[in-house]
């Protein structure tokens, strides 16, 4: 009978050492593995405290004005109904990664360098459809953002959408109230400075404005806008 005692006893030794081993192998509750890169927050990222004093001065310096604004609007019309201002708007967080992934895309194929992400306020007009358009308005005269990025031709930003042209995709300039740039619109035949002007070295052969076709948007809206609840 001690045979098969020793015999168990030395199984079950093995089986407690490696038991032991192994959680002596696995990573620390917390404890970030060797292979990760940690990230570091942005120097513009602001403490809670600053957030709430903004968002305040926001509810007291700009809503009031807004609220008065619409509601005499809706007064001169004969509706007593309360204005709703808006206070911010949101995105599905993998809609904004497949935009960022997006432009990047654009840009990379018009060989251009995005330099930075343009935030723009905006308001809807106190239509039903946009002109000359038939996409729907679904928040008349609220306010919002536009999201546009912008490259830089070594003096300034520009905002930009893309077109195909005799050198293929291009970045089309635009002004920074998104006007085209004289003589790089889509429809000029007009002479003027070198595209290079605006454009990287990859650009610098072309020495005319192109006729571009397939132009394609940048500029990313349509998100959702939310005015506080009632009884805050």
């Amino acid at each position: 009978m001690k045979r098969p005692t020793t015999m168990t006893c030395k199984i079950l030794c093995v089986f407690a050492l490696a038991s032991i081993f192994s959680c002596n192998q696995q990573p620390k509750k917390n404890e970030v593995p060797d292979n990760k890169i940690e990230v570091l927050p942005p120097n513009q990222i602001v403490a809670i405290p600053q957030a709430k004093n903004m968002y305040d001065s926001y509810s007291k310096r700009r809503v009031p004005l807004i609220q008065h604004y619409e509601d005499s609007i809706n007064r001169q019309n004969k509706d007593d109904t309360e204005f709703d201002v808006g206070r911010f708007v949101y995105y599905d967080y993998k809609t904004i990664k497949q935009y960022l992934e997006y432009i990047e895309q654009e840009a990379d194929d018009a060989g251009v360098e995005i330099s930075t992400l343009r935030f723009y306020y905006s308001n809807y007009p106190d239509e039903v459809v946009f002109p000359n358009s038939k996409d729907s308005i679904k928040h008349p005269r609220q306010n919002s953002i536009m999201l546009s990025p912008t490259y830089n031709d070594g003096k300034r930003d520009y905002l930009f959408y893309i077109g195909d042209g005799a050198q293929g995709r291009q970045a089309i300039p635009l002004n920074d109230s998104f006007e085209n740039v004289k003589g790089y619109s889509t429809n000029t035949s007009e002479k003027s400075k070198a595209y290079a002007s605006f454009a990287p070295s990859l650009n610098s052969t072309i020495t005319k404005p192109t006729s571009f076709q397939g132009q394609q948007s940048l500029t990313l809206n349509r998100g959702t806008g939310v005015p506080p609840p009632k009884n805050q």
